[in-house]
């Protein structure tokens, strides 16, 4: 009994003992350059998701809405109110576009484009009757023959490039509604491949370092990676050669070119952007012989782990160069974000700084500051702007002033509120060097941005377009200028 006791005693010594060193070297690990530095700034970006101007346009971005709407009875025959309003849903990749003009609470016209993954649809009511759009689907099979078809000759065919882009469309598009956080992901991986490079091939210190940021007083871990010509030439040629050996990059840099662009060939475009790291890796003998010192400095916090300011200085053939980012403890609720350059050996500068006086539930006071410094023929001068914001959000009175050198140049009054999802402007003053530019508060501009606004469907019938004879499609576009043209003349007088 005695004897099982101490097996047991001294197994469990020895699991506490394993627990206990691999803690240890999870810490130890956890505290390398290179994890600090990773987790700093992954830290810090995803802290710059919660900026509200950053979550709005990304909910906008996948299921929300812009509208633009204003009252034309200054340059109208009529008292005519127009609105243009987009909808986004990049998630479910769909989308649609609408414009309508409207007399008092009659709709004068109203034309909506609609796009899904599959389908384009378009209609303009009372200008044409019905819907029209296009299959993306059976493309392949409908645009050869068709009067869009090169071969055909018609005043509507495409060229051969586009004809080409619009017949593979249905591979291109298929399965790509996770394009935007596959760029993401891609993006993220080589930010951590680049940081474990840097370090490998840098003489790495660490040190500590209080810094003060918007009043605030940061204690600091500095990560301070020191590079040379030979240092940088290996961070290159390792980047090069994980990139030529990267299938999921290829594939995704396919998928890009492929969505991109109907002029150039997805294959084509793929093997230029490895042509290209294959002259940068010939070219890299020379960066050898190039005389480089690079100073990187990671200023860490040491409560938080975020990134609160990123030094960079650098000689190249001895020309000095420096520059410095400063975006404090939390960058979603930062009182100073500042960015700096300098040439040393010109004296050419720019800054610019990012200042919060006070952001709380009744008023949002902000000031962005911008410098600028030029030596031509030994002649020195510096130009500075501001922007100063000021918006109550009670009452919504939003005020933006824009100055040169201290001269007040543009001006912004208007009402800004926020009413559950979605964020009214109102604007009802401008002004250029103290004088208000005429017909602005007649004019109602409002615009309406909606975090939450479902897009409208595409129709589930409407007449395809790629099946028109050159007759009908000739009419159809007849009718469309026709219907432009009247109203114009019925409330515009053109």
């Amino acid at each position: 009994m005695e004897k099982n006791k101490k097996v047991l005693i001294i197994g469990g010594s020895v699991g506490a003992a394993a627990l206990l060193a691999l803690i240890i070297i999870s810490i130890s690990l956890a505290n390398t350059p290179k994890a600090l530095i990773v987790r700093s700034i992954a830290n810090t970006l995803s802290d710059a998701q919660r900026i509200e101007a950053v979550s709005v346009s990304k909910d906008v971005a996948n299921g929300g809405s812009v509208a633009v709407s204003a009252n034309l009875d200054e340059w109208a025959k009529d008292d005519i109110n127009v609105q243009a309003k987009l909808y986004t849903d990049a998630k479910r990749m769909k989308g649609a576009f609408e414009l309508t003009a409207s007399e008092d609470k009659d709709k004068i016209v109203q034309a909506r484009v609609m796009y899904n993954q599959d389908k384009i649809a378009f209609n303009a009511s009372p200008i044409i009757e019905g819907n029209y759009g296009v299959n993306l689907k059976k493309l392949a099979k409908n645009l050869p023959g068709s009067i869009f078809d090169p071969d055909e000759e018609t005043e509507y065919s495409l060229s051969d490039e586009q004809f080409e882009y619009f017949l593979n469309m249905k591979d291109t598009v298929k399965n790509d509604k996770n394009l935007e956080r596959d760029i993401e992901v891609m993006a993220n991986k080589y930010r951590q491949v680049f940081i474990e490079k840097i370090v490998k091939h840098s003489e790495v210190k660490r040190s500590s370092k209080t810094i003060n940021v918007g009043g605030d007083n940061l204690p600091c871990t500095v990560i301070t990676a020191s590079i040379d010509e030979d240092g940088l030439s290996e961070i290159c040629q390792d980047m090069i050669d994980y990139a030529n050996n990267d299938k999921d990059l290829e594939k995704l840099l396919l998928r890009v070119a492929a969505n991109g662009s109907y002029r150039d060939d997805p294959d084509e475009y793929v093997d230029n952007f490895f042509d290209t790291l294959d002259k940068i890796e010939d070219e890299l003998d020379e960066l050898e012989d190039s005389d480089i010192d690079i100073s990187l400095d990671f200023y860490i916090t040491k409560s938080g782990r975020r990134l609160a300011q990123l030094d960079l200085e650098y000689e190249i053939n001895n020309k000095e160069y420096e520059a410095s980012l400063v975006l404090g403890k939390n960058v979603a609720k930062a009182k100073e974000i500042s960015f700096e350059y300098e040439e040393k050996s010109t004296g050419k500068a720019y800054s610019i700084e990012y200042t919060v006086k006070e952001d709380s539930n009744k008023l949002y006071d902000a000031k962005i500051e911008i410098s600028q410094t030029r030596v031509r023929r030994s002649k020195t001068t510096e130009k500075k702007s501001d922007i100063k914001i000021k918006w109550d959000k009670k009452s919504g009175d939003l005020d933006v002033k824009a100055a040169t050198d201290g001269d007040d140049e543009y001006g912004l009054k208007g009402n800004l509120k926020k009413k559950g999802d979605r964020y009214i402007f109102v604007l009802n003053k401008l002004s250029n060097d103290g004088e208000a530019v005429p017909n602005i508060k007649s004019l109602e501009l409002t615009v309406i941005i909606d975090r939450h606004d479902p897009t409208p469907n595409v129709p589930g019938r409407f007449t395809e377009i790629t099946k028109m004879s050159e007759d009908d499609f000739e009419d159809f576009l007849d009718d469309i200028k026709d219907g432009i043209k009247e109203l114009r003349e019925d409330y515009f007088g053109k």
